[in-house]
């Protein structure tokens, strides 16, 4: 059995699923060469929404982190996430954009990517897993996983296949929900493989329910070649699993795997301390809940989806009503053919549950994105959408082509009616950020700095000297004794 190797999400899957990605760049650099040296099979640093939030809220150049990020991790190949033809958001971006996006990501320094699609639509991803790796990058598919009649064993091994003839370097099984049963995690994982052959195989689940770390357990015996972790105060909540805990797993299963805990633990200190500067809560681990599944299972809408569902609701004066909202949004997700529950779907199901609640009658009040969806326009649905409620959704109106017009050159109109730009880079950032936001970020941009004696040690020194009822500190390490008094 080949080695287990870990693919650190900790700059990326970890802080968005807790801290809403709005981690500062100058928390990730003074750890990042240690990171580098800890062994790590790649460390992901950027997702489309990174782009968005990093501008939008922080003020940073997202371009410039992943610059700094890869000076100070020169070993270790860098990671993104990828959103199909979208890249972000909800817009489908023409085929010229697509290109850009990945050369621009190439030059800043990212070696390899992630593509995934709410739908397991191979035919969004095309485009990008073609010029991927026409340009050099390794290319990771990712068939999302959700609890649903349609995901059985023999589908998520067709998407494989799929995934494979498109030349991918590698298959990732994805558990977003957190819903995998461990003995699920074995036999998904052993009909991929089959399918599959020797192509190097991920496993990626988030904590949500409990079921996580034992179906890494199951994921590292049926032997799959990378787990996706985070640093332990990243980790576990709606995060992913830490990286120590699944090191330690992997060699009480006997799995080799050329890690370093003392690494490891640096690391951890490190984001502990983070964790405490920024005035977060570090997630206890997941233990599993019979109740609190059965009612997650049927809509497994995010955490952060619901707060907003709480929020539409409170707005109404009807947040009693949410768990009718959660029942309905169960329903909803199953007559629309059972769609990954991440952007923009999770949004399509929680509304029109909302709206259906809401008004008395199902689907007597329909968004003009769910029609578009139920039309085609974001690609092939898992499973064939109720008839009934098709007929409502679509009418006679015509299919989509979720392709359409992709093919027409973007990039010559974009420069002529909104440029100059400074660079590829500005350009993107216009085409992520809206106008007013992109203004916004140019006339408020932040440069990226740290100070490097506001560490642990200097400021727990401080915090202790500043203490009344202490005369005197003193520190010990090695060789080495300082008092201060």
């Amino acid at each position: 059995m080949r080695k287990l190797r870990l693919l650190d999400e900790t700059l990326r899957n970890g802080q968005q699923s807790l801290w809403a990605t709005r981690m500062r760049t100058k928390s990730m650099l003074p750890i990042a060469p240690v990171m580098d040296e800890a062994g790590f099979d790649t460390i992901c640093v950027m997702a489309g929404v990174s782009f968005e939030t990093t501008a939008m809220y922080l003020f940073e150049d997202p371009w410039e982190r992943i610059r700094l990020l890869r000076r100070h991790m020169p070993k270790t190949p860098l990671d993104a996430l990828v959103r199909a033809r979208n890249l972000w958001g909800w817009q489908s971006q023409p085929y010229d954009v697509q290109t850009l996006y990945l050369k621009t990501l190439l030059r800043n320094g990212v070696d390899s990517f992630k593509v995934f699609d709410g739908l397991n639509d191979l035919r969004n991803m095309d485009w990008l897993i073609r010029e991927g790796k026409r340009l050099g990058f390794k290319v990771k598919g990712l068939v999302g996983y959700n609890d649903s009649p349609a995901h059985t064993d023999a589908y998520l091994a067709g998407k494989a296949m799929e995934f494979r003839s498109h030349g991918v370097d590698a298959l990732i099984l994805s558990d977003s929900a957190g819903v995998m049963f461990p003995e699920r995690v074995r036999s998904a994982l052993t009909a991929i493989r089959q399918a599959i052959g020797d192509l190097e195989l991920h496993f990626h689940s988030h904590t949500i329910t409990g079921l996580t770390k034992e179906g890494c357990r199951e994921a590292i015996r049926a032997g799959v070649d990378v787990i996706w972790t985070a640093a332990r105060p990243l980790a576990y909540g709606t995060s992913i699993p830490s990286t120590l805990d699944i090191v330690r797993m992997a060699r009480e299963e006997g799995r080799d795997i050329d890690v370093d805990e003392k690494r490891v633990e640096q690391i951890d200190d490190w984001f502990y301390w983070v964790t405490h500067e920024e005035r977060r809560e570090i997630p206890e681990e997941v233990r599993f809940d019979p109740a609190f599944y059965q009612r997650y299972v049927g809509h497994q809408i995010p955490g952060g989806m619901i707060s907003n569902l709480v929020k539409q609701l409170q707005d109404l004066g009807l947040e009693h009503r949410l768990p009718e909202v959660l029942e309905e949004a169960s329903r909803v997700r199953a007559e629309l053919g059972y769609p990954h529950m991440s952007t923009p779907f999770s949004q399509f199901v929680g509304v029109q549950a909302v709206l259906n609640v809401t008004e008395g009658k199902r689907y007597a009040t329909v968004p003009e994105a769910v029609r578009r969806y139920a039309r085609g326009s974001f690609g092939k649905p898992i499973h064939p959408i109720d008839p009934n409620v098709l007929d409502i959704l679509v009418g006679d109106a015509p299919l989509i082509d979720s392709l359409e017009g992709l093919d027409e050159p973007a990039l010559p109109r974009i420069r002529a009616a909104h440029g100059p730009f400074e660079s590829d880079e500005d350009l993107l950032l216009f085409l992520f950020l809206n106008p007013a936001a992109y203004s916004n970020f140019k006339k408020n941009k932040q440069p990226i700095a740290w100070n490097p004696s506001r560490c642990p040690v200097t400021a727990l020194v401080k915090e202790l000297l500043n203490r009344e009822d202490l005369a005197s500190v003193e520190l010990e390490r090695g060789p080495l004794k300082l008092t201060l008094s």
